[in-house]
This record gives structure tokens, sequence and C-alpha cells, in this order.
């Protein structure tokens, strides 16, 4: 799983749950309604919470957009971002704000 806290003992990811883009677009993501749904169904029946957001940028960097910024309706739940610009994937974990992001040391558990 994927770890995205500094505290000694982090909470792993437990399943993930891919959501279609409803704007079907390469440019723009808006999460599938439908998806959504059955993804918060599931984590609420086995206890779970979001522990973290993924999404990935084909043509830009993994840094945080201006719509990144302004679409945040999870609030400090930390946002994944994959960009698919070089050879191989990056992966950076941000927290967002309004108006700023910090990035946040993450890494891969056995």
């Amino acid at each position: 799983g994927v770890q995205t806290c500094a505290l000694p003992i982090c909470p792993l990811v437990s399943s993930i749950h891919p959501l279609r883009n409803a704007d079907a677009s390469e440019t723009h993501y808006n999460a599938d309604p439908q998806d959504l749904i059955r993804a918060v169904v599931d984590l609420r029946a086995r206890g779970a919470e979001i522990l973290a957001i993924y999404h990935s940028h084909p043509r830009w960097a993994a840094v945080p957009s201006k719509t990144d910024l302004r679409e945040n309706h999870y609030g400090a739940v930390p946002r994944i971002i994959v960009s698919l610009l070089g050879p191989e994937p990056d992966v950076r974990v941000w927290r967002l704000d309004p108006d700023s992001y910090e990035e946040l040391p993450w890494r891969v558990a056995d």
C-alpha cells in the first residue's frame, strides 16, 4: 500500500477504487458519479475511509494545477498525482489548500 503520512504508524491502503472520467477528456477529470457512490458504499461497509485520491496528468508534471486546487472537494485528503510525461510515471503526493499545496513524503510498504 501507499503511505502518505509522517507519523510513526501510518494507515495502509486496503483497496483502490478506479473511477471513470465522466468527461471522457484527456485534459479534464470529473469522477463518474455512480463509480464514486459504489466506492463510498464499499468503504463504509468495511468501516474504511478515503486515505488519498489519485489522478494522472498525461501531459503535465505531477504538480497540482489551478484546476486541482479549485476543484478540491475533499479538503486535507492527500492527492496522488501521476505524471505520464516521461518514460516512467512520476508519482508525487500533495496536500492541497485553496491557494497553495505542500508535497508529502510517501513510500511503498510491504
